[in-house]
């Protein structure tokens, strides 16, 4: 249990530090880390306002991550095997809704600028 929770915990940090890195802008579009769904990773600004958007949804998801792992190494077995559970689902869950969250936003970001294209096209 030891292992894993150690692994649990940094996984959780390594969202947290994403989540608010993509947030702020610092972690631009890339390969490996963040949204990575179609709608977010369409442009800087899109990738940007996502992120923004899924900002507390993705902490929140770090904190029940690095919550189970730290439960995993440090309670009693059956809390332990119990924290994993449900800190594991809370925190899919929580990943879930963030990635859902930024497609909406990027997505109406999109939508915005087709309708201003659009609109001055007609003038």
């Amino acid at each position: 249990m030891l292992l894993s929770g150690i692994a649990l915990t940094c996984s959780g940090l390594a969202v947290a530090l994403t989540a608010e890195l993509a947030a702020r802008g610092v972690l631009r579009r890339n390969g490996g880390a963040g949204i990575r769904i179609a709608s977010v990773m369409r442009t800087e600004d899109t990738w940007k306002a996502g992120h923004r958007a899924a900002r507390w949804w993705m902490h929140g998801a770090a904190v029940a991550i690095g919550g189970a792992g730290i439960l995993s190494f440090s309670a009693a077995r059956g809390i332990a095997e119990t924290g994993l559970l449900v800190g594991m689902a809370g925190g899919l869950a929580l990943l879930l809704i963030g990635a859902f969250v930024a497609h909406r936003t990027a997505q109406g970001l999109d939508d915005a600028a087709e309708e201003r294209t659009a609109d001055h096209r007609e003038h």
